[in-house]
C-alpha cells in the first residue's frame, strides 16, 4: 500500500469484514482529537488533521484531479479516443 486511498480502502474492508466493529472507537478518537466533530468519516478527519490549513480546498483539488485523468476502463462499446 502506497497511498492514503489504498490504506483507507484496506481499513474500510477490514471494517466491513468485522461487521463494522474495526477499528472500534477510532473515528470518535479522531473527532475528539481534531475537534472537527463526530459527523465526519474517519478518512476526512485524518486528511483534515494532516492538512489543517487546506480546509475544503483539498476536496476540491482532489476532485479536479480525478475528473481530469483519462479513464483506463474500456467496457463493452467503449473505445479510447
Amino acid at each position: 500500500m502506497t497511498t492514503f486511498g489504498e490504506v483507507a480502502a484496506f481499513v474500510t474492508g477490514m471494517d466491513a469484514a468485522t461487521e463494522w466493529q474495526f477499528p472500534d472507537g477510532f473515528r470518535q478518537f479522531l473527532a475528539a482529537r481534531s475537534r472537527l466533530g463526530p459527523n465526519l468519516a474517519w478518512q476526512v478527519l485524518v486528511i483534515r488533521m494532516a492538512y489543517p490549513a487546506e480546509g475544503d480546498a483539498f476536496r476540491v483539488i482532489a476532485s479536479h484531479r480525478e475528473s481530469s485523468e483519462p479513464s483506463s476502463h474500456t467496457g463493452p462499446g467503449r473505445r479510447h479516443r
